[in-house]
């Protein structure tokens, strides 16, 4: 009873099933287990090929020649059932052998392709998609990554193209990848969720990344610092709800929007090697100015001032992180700008010395009206208690008629400080609103 081999017995469509969570070296190093399982691992749907994981003898060089036969052997060893998901990742050095194996997937109406290809030390390689790969009826989910040139030489058909993709991943190293920029992301008709990563650091052509998509509805796009490299992004996605852009303020990518539909934007605007701007650059408000529209936002970025802040009529929910910023400049217009702002959530990793301890709350000449109308929670982060932040919470408290909630995080270097029974005399415009003030550790509701 206990040397029964129960697994053996199982039918083989569930052997599969458990096979195709595996690479795909160790599902074909089943059949040594016994006779019943010499043919099971030609059946798997999932094929798992990655010359870096598994072809690296004691942590050498990964051994091209192997692997190539290898996947050789196994995509003429299988079965003519379909392939579900196909997952090659390789340093390409025969073109040729790349290009057989995608369109030996395509035929295999394969669902989803996930492909990762490198140049390794031969960055010389340019690699052509195939044709066949544009017309691929059963193929829903495309993740391509190269830090080679992968290049569309050649106009993708008019029609049929990409017919039912609706997950695309595009990350590239490659200048040399500028067609397959400008020509796979305006050929996706189905097309829903789209992630593009650049990481390209000299170019002396400008890049154009156009997305045409009339049925996107989230759009992620990150690039690195890109200091040298002209970007024009022209995004035309009339259903998009959901945009992510993460990029750096020494970049020049000009953004031009057409997201009538936007409803969720993230925006990242890193500056962390240049940090002696005053400013946002023209092409980062001009982004801002873009997303205008949207009911949720979350903004991060080292320089922000109040000019560079559009009106935002349908904003409901804000989250904004700044650092080198004086926050309380740009506040008073912020409130201004968003008349249907609900919810506030805003951290400040700007700096404080002495200087800071003199200066005195501005309030705007009227009460902004979606402070005295709209606004129910206030988070401010780090909340360090100078005479400034007690002047800015009175005025909030004092005048949000809605407020239901305001939380203030202690700053680690202000930890020790008791506010409680400042923040405990001051008026309330809402009677149920509540004050939360958090130190480390710790937290304590003033009412």
């Amino acid at each position: 009873m206990g040397d029964k081999d129960w697994i053996s017995e199982l039918p083989d469509d569930l052997l599969c099933r458990i096979l195709s969570f595996l690479p795909t070296t160790i599902a074909v190093r089943t059949t040594v287990l016994s006779k019943r399982w010499n043919n099971v691992w030609t059946c798997v749907p999932n094929l798992d090929l990655d010359c870096q994981r598994d072809f690296v003898p004691y942590y050498r060089l990964c051994d091209h020649d192997r692997f190539d036969m290898f996947v050789d052997r196994v995509l003429c060893s299988r079965d003519s059932s379909d392939i579900k998901k196909f997952r090659l990742r390789t340093c390409v050095t025969d073109l040729a052998c790349v290009e057989g194996w995608i369109c030996t997937a395509v035929r295999r109406n394969v669902v989803e392709l996930d492909l990762h290809l490198d140049a390794g030390h031969e960055e010389k390689y340019t690699f052509v998609l195939p044709r066949s790969f544009f017309s691929c009826k059963t193929l829903k989910v495309l993740k391509l990554y190269g830090s080679l040139c992968i290049s569309v030489p050649y106009a993708p058909p008019a029609s049929r193209c990409f017919p039912s993709l609706k997950c695309l991943l595009v990350s590239v190293k490659s200048p040399g990848c500028k067609s397959l920029m400008e020509k796979v992301l305006t050929n996706c008709p189905v097309l829903e969720d789209l992630i593009i990563c650049t990481n390209i650091h000299q170019s002396h052509a400008p890049i154009m990344m156009k997305v045409s998509a009339p049925e996107l509805k989230t759009l992620r796009i990150s690039s690195s610092i890109e200091k040298y490299v002209r970007k024009n992004v022209l995004i035309d996605a009339p259903k998009l709800e959901k945009l992510d852009v993460r990029t750096h303020v020494q970049g020049v990518s000009n953004y031009s929007l057409d997201a009538r539909s936007l409803v969720n934007a993230n925006i990242v605007i890193d500056d962390y090697y240049f940090g002696g701007r005053a400013s946002l650059p023209e092409h980062a408000i001009a982004l801002l100015a873009g997303i205008s529209n949207v009911k949720y936002l979350s903004l991060k970025t080292s320089r922000l001032r109040a000019g560079d802040l559009p009106f935002f009529p349908n904003l409901n929910q804000l989250k904004v992180v700044v650092d080198h910023c004086k926050y309380w400049d740009f506040l008073a217009v912020l409130l201004e700008n968003a008349p249907n702002l609900e919810d506030l959530d805003l951290e400040d990793g700007t700096m404080r010395d002495e200087k800071h301890s003199k200066l005195q709350w501005k309030p705007p000449k009227v009460v902004p009206n979606c402070l005295s109308s709209h606004l129910k929670t206030i988070t401010l982060c780090p909340f360090r208690g100078q005479k400034i932040d007690m002047e800015l919470a009175e005025y909030l408290l004092n005048n949000g008629h809605l407020l239901e909630k305001m939380t203030l995080h202690a700053s680690y270097y202000w930890r020790t400080l008791d506010v409680g029974s400042a923040l405990l005399m001051f008026n309330r415009a809402s009677m149920t609103c509540q004050v939360e003030y958090n130190r480390e550790n710790s937290a304590w509701n003033i009412d």
